[in-house]
């Protein structure tokens, strides 16, 4: 995410129920408004974003109606690939927006950290990035403000964040934003801002016809959001929607937020032979796929020119990275209660069953996988209205399920989407119902 300062001494500390944190940063919006975006904590501990709208947005009935009205629409926009609008306001005569907070860095951050993405990961920030856009455009509003310091590689992939509130108006078109979708894909692909049409190079060759598309000089000529994510996804009319299928494809381009690791403590020589124990008992699990069974949802194996990856840091790395537990959280209702389903892995290939129970109002829970003999618990360590990311520890069957981190999100008719975040992506994922 981006650089949090500490707040000067003329920033509000409370805006409507919310106790502000920190300061994000100032900007001015694609309006030429003056934006101030700070962090914040709700009742309950959890993070969001406010962003103070000035007191132009809000000048007299008629334009606080308006803002109104346009701030009910934004959060109607489907939570598919974008930080979602949760609250709205006035305070102090300025109008102010609540957003989902996203853990994890910019694409500008994580592109100065790491250089161009991978081709893998760079067409899954593309699919989510086109997610993100239809599931805007389609409520009828637009971004406006769409670039590389917008989209933030969170823990289930990429999301748009600070996307505008009002309709299509002046500059601010749906052509602009996917004209904007090109350039930031292209930015991804080679590492700075785009100067030319010789950067598109530097793209495979299906991402690079669309993106080529979108970079048309004539707006009338540039498709829409809508037909930018079914190129990408491949398939007309996949069965699970293309919002739903494109939030599952850019999966691939998740990135688990860093934290400073926690102070050392007399304990340490224990846990460093608990590790080793670990160690030794993953090892045994290695040779057991060696012999015919399978590890599920463990890291990656790394290139033969590297030593093995085949330990449980990679695992491991994702939950202590994480945000710690949230103790007064609880899931929320379209995702308490008890869940059953399958999970597929594709390296090795394998499918297993999976319980999950998640009582209303607590912040931990259960996990099974009954076909492996692992079970162990769950602890809530991000929560939104319908998605939830929760840390898994092990607590029986640990030399075949490591602890790590997974992520559940709401979806028709009673189902919800699995997934184990894994480094370097390919995911193990499936689709849970109730009961």
């Amino acid at each position: 995410m981006l650089n949090v300062m500490p707040l000067r001494a003329d920033d509000p500390r409370r805006i409507g129920r919310y106790r502000l944190t920190g300061r994000m940063g100032s900007r001015t919006g694609a309006d030429g408004s003056w934006l101030r975006v700070f962090t914040a904590t709700i009742v309950d501990g959890g993070e969001v974003t406010v962003t103070l709208l000035g007191s132009g947005r809000v000048a007299d009935a008629a334009a606080r109606d308006r803002f109104t009205a346009e701030a009910r629409v934004a959060r109607r926009v489907a939570p598919f690939c974008i930080a979602r609008i949760l609250d709205a306001g006035i305070e102090g005569g300025e109008a102010y927006l609540v957003a989902e907070h996203v853990p994890g860095p910019t694409l500008t951050e994580a592109v100065e950290r790491e250089g161009p993405l991978r081709q893998a990961s760079l067409g899954a920030l593309a699919i989510g990035a086109a997610t993100g856009l239809m599931a805007i455009h389609q409520t009828g509003l637009v971004h406006a403000e769409l670039g590389p310091d917008h989209v933030v590689l969170g823990p289930d992939g990429p999301r748009l964040t600070h996307f505008g509130i009002t309709p299509p108006y002046g500059a601010a078109t749906p052509a602009a934003d996917v004209r904007a979708w090109a350039d930031t894909v292209t930015f991804a692909a080679v590492g700075r801002r785009p100067v030319g049409p010789q950067d598109l190079t530097a793209l495979p060759a299906g991402l690079r016809e669309v993106v080529a598309s979108c970079l048309a000089p004539d707006p009338a000529g540039r498709p829409v959001a809508r037909a930018v994510l079914t190129k990408l996804l491949g398939q007309r009319d996949p069965s699970s929607g293309l919002l739903a299928e494109g939030t599952r494809r850019a999966r691939q381009a998740a990135r688990l937020p860093e934290t400073s690791p926690p102070p050392a403590q007399p304990t340490a020589i224990r846990s460093r032979s608990g590790a080793v124990l670990w160690a030794v008992a993953f090892a045994v699990c290695v040779l057991a796929i060696a012999a015919g069974a399978v590890f599920i949802f463990g890291p990656h194996r790394a290139p033969a020119s590297q030593p093995s990856a085949l330990t449980t840091d990679g695992a491991r790395a994702h939950a202590t990275r994480l945000p710690r537990p949230l103790p007064s959280a609880s899931a929320p209702a379209s995702l308490a209660g008890n869940w059953s389903g399958s999970v597929h892995q594709t390296s090795p290939v394998l499918t297993v069953s999976v319980r999950i129970s998640l009582p209303a109002g607590s912040a931990r829970g259960r996990i099974a996988y009954p076909g492996l003999g692992c079970s162990g618990r769950l602890a809530i360590v991000s929560v939104a209205t319908d998605r939830l990311t929760l840390d898994q520890t092990i607590s029986s069957g640990r030399k075949n399920c490591p602890d790590g981190v997974i992520t559940l999100v709401s979806g028709p008719a009673g189902t919800a989407a699995f997934t184990f975040l894994r480094q370097g992506g390919r995911n193990p994922a499936g689709t849970l119902t109730r009961g």
